[in-house]
């Protein structure tokens, strides 16, 4: 299940030891809609757990990352970032399932 996190503080405590996927999005965001399903399938298939960021609500984690399109996925490995996949029309199921994949060898 996907965990919606808010704040510096809560963001650099839960990506600080381990593996983590936070995903970058917004509510008004049609590929943020398209791509969440997809997310919340892979989250209920790994034990890696899975965040995502208000980038409307939480603009200093935005641009920290200097996230610039939306949907963006951020694979982190005690809290730093490992690789990022940006979700545009062309992402989809298969593509997430390699992105964690190639992340957790």
């Amino acid at each position: 299940m996907i965990q919606v996190i808010s704040g510096t503080g809560n963001f650099d405590e839960v990506t600080a030891k381990g593996n983590a996927v936070v995903m970058f999005s917004a509510p008004w965001c049609g590929y943020c809609r398209r791509l969440h399903p997809m997310v919340e399938k892979v989250s209920g298939e790994i034990s890696i757990p899975i965040y995502e960021v208000n980038c409307d609500d939480d603009k200093e984690l935005a641009e920290r990352f200097e996230v610039e399109i939306i949907p963006t996925l951020i694979f982190f490995r005690d809290g730093k970032e490992i690789d990022r996949i940006i979700g545009g029309g062309d992402v989809g199921y298969p593509e997430l399932v390699k992105f964690i994949e190639k992340n957790t060898k």
